[in-house]
Order: C-alpha cells, then sequence, then structure tokens
C-alpha cells in the first residue's frame, strides 16, 4: 500500500510534470513508498538529473547539508524538521541558501525541487552525519503519535546490536502488518533482524523477514536474509522453514522446474513437526508442478 502522506509529499515534489513521476519508480523500493520505510543508499546516483542537483548540494555550507539530509526525511513535516534541526544545533539562516540554490521550499510542509532531490541527497551524505540525522529525527518524533517512525529512525542511528532496538522494530512490524502494510512491516523486519544480537532469536527474526520481503515479490532480498539465517544455528523446525522459503524463492524467481522437488522435499521435512504448513507446502508443491507442465495431463 503507498502510504497517503508520502503520495501527497511525490505528487506536490512532481509539480505536474509526468518526466518526474515516471523517473521515480526506477529509484524508490516497495518500502520507500509505503512509508518511507526503506533506504534509498542501495542506489548508485546515475540519474543526470540526481548528478546535477547533487552538484548544486556540495556547492553549499556544511549547514545547509546538513539541513537539507533532514528535510530527506519521507514525510515533509515542517515542524519535525525544526525539531530535529534544533537537535543538532541548525539555526534558521541554513534554509536560505538552500531555497536560493532552488533545491527546498519550506511551505506548508518541506518540499524539494524534484522528487529524486530527497533520495539523492541521502546517498550522498556522510554515514555519520545519516546517523546523527536518525538520531535527531528518532528525539523530535512523538513516540506515542508516531512510535513507528521513531523506532524506523532510532534503529538506523544505531551501529551496533541492540536488542531494545530490534524488538520495537519487531512490535512495529506487526502494526505495520495489521494495517495490511506489508512492504512496511518487511522493512522493520529486515531491521530487527539485523540488530538483534542473540544469534538464535536473529535467525528467528530473518526468516520472519525472508517471508516478509517474498511478500512483496522481492526474492533477492528474501534470498540474502536466508542466506542470514543459515548462519546461525538452527533447530529442525526452522531448517525445513528454511527449504520451504528458498524453494518458493526458486519458483518466484524461476517459474521453472526445479521448484517442485525443492517444495516436496521441504513438505516431507514438515511433516512430523507442523501437518498443517507441511499440507499447505505439499499443495504448492503440486501447483508448482502444475504450473511447470510436469503434470501433464494426469
Amino acid at each position: 500500500l503507498l502510504d497517503e502522506r508520502v503520495k501527497a509529499r511525490i505528487l506536490d515534489e512532481a509539480g505536474g510534470n509526468p518526466l518526474a513521476l515516471i523517473e521515480l519508480p526506477r529509484g524508490l523500493t516497495p518500502a520507500e513508498l509505503a512509508g518511507g520505510f526503506g533506504l534509498p543508499e542501495a542506489r548508485s546516483l546515475a540519474s543526470r538529473i540526481e548528478q546535477a542537483f547533487l552538484k548544486r548540494v556540495q556547492a553549499l555550507r556544511r549547514d545547509s547539508q546538513l539541513l537539507l539530509l533532514t528535510a530527506a526525511e519521507p514525510l515533509g513535516d515542517l515542524g519535525l524538521l525544526w525539531r530535529a534541526a534544533e537537535r543538532l544545533g541548525i539555526g534558521g539562516e541554513a534554509a536560505s541558501p538552500a531555497q536560493s540554490a532552488g533545491l527546498l521550499e519550506l511551505g506548508l510542509r518541506v518540499r524539494f525541487r524534484h522528487p529524486l532531490v530527497r533520495s539523492a541527497v541521502y546517498r550522498a551524505a556522510d554515514p555519520g552525519a545519516r546517523r546523527d540525522v536518525h538520531q535527531a529525527l528518532a528525539e523530535a518524533t512523538d513516540a506515542v503519535l508516531d512510535p513507528d517512525r521513531r523506532a524506523w529512525h532510532r534503529a538506523h542511528a544505531t551501529t551496533t546490536p541492540d536488542e531494545a532496538v530490534a524488538a520495537e522494530m519487531a512490535r512495529s512490524a506487526d502494526r505495520a502488518q495489521a494495517r495490511g502494510g506489508l512492504a512496511s512491516a518487511a522493512a522493520f523486519l529486515q531491521r530487527a533482524a539485523e540488530l538483534t544480537p542473540d544469534p538464535a532469536m536473529r535467525v528467528e527474526r530473518s526468516l520472519a523477514a525472508a517471508q516478509a520481503k517474498l511478500d512483496i515479490a522481492d526474492a533477492a532480498s528474501a534470498s540474502a536474509l536466508l542466506a542470514a539465517a543459515e548462519l546461525g544455528p538452527v533447530d529442525e523446525f526452522q531448517r525445513a522453514r528454511l527449504e520451504r522459503l528458498g524453494a518458493r524463492i526458486v519458483f518466484v524467481s524461476q517459474r521453472g522446474r526445479d521448484a517442485p522437488p525443492l517444495l516436496l522435499a521441504a513438505a516431507r521435512r514438515l511433516d512430523p513437526l507442523d501437518a498443517a504448513m507441511a499440507r499447505e507446502t505439499y499443495l504448492e508443491a503440486f501447483a508448482s508442478a502444475m504450473y511447470a507442465g510436469r503434470l501433464g495431463n494426469g
């Protein structure tokens, strides 16, 4: 689901320019669109538009660059921006150079010149500055009114495993799933797994995150999370779930003949452990075999 606040911000920044809306999906993931709970630094700054805007950013003084980085918070909340800026020691005078450069507009909401400027500013920033900004944004976000956004920023201000932060991320994932925000839930679960210090709990959260990523058709991230889970202490039930998820990823990625035997093997491993899950997996094996044409007419 596309977060209404994120959608409003994108439309506002696009300013009626169809090209801006065409370019946008090439640079943002489902998690970034569904509430902004995704990090945009995974992609290189390949767009000529991004590169041109970035040159303007780099020509600004340091406090203006840091204000732009703080303004990259996905919702465009002006009050949140200034509360976080105060914690970073940034004064109101830092806004003028960014506005004069045609990068930022501060009205009822924070508005960038182009939707891709926001992600370009974030990706180009120093990792330490990003963590400082996330920490300031976490402290400036109301824990009662928007606990998930506060938890998200807190998690990305953290550099080492921290169970308290990981558990907060897991709770945010539960809330996101309850309201149908699958992409947000997947992003929360992935970060929860990354920050979990206990190896056994990390396996469990990695499996949950892999399933969530598969639910939003992000097979590459699901595969990476399964690989991380395999590094930990895996019990029999978790091993069976690993095999099942791996087989489902093969089916989603290849749609060929390799998936049915893998699903069948996972179903047999699940038989003595979870009858309901085993039954579902047998049905998946049958359906994938039908899809691959392995059962012919019979």
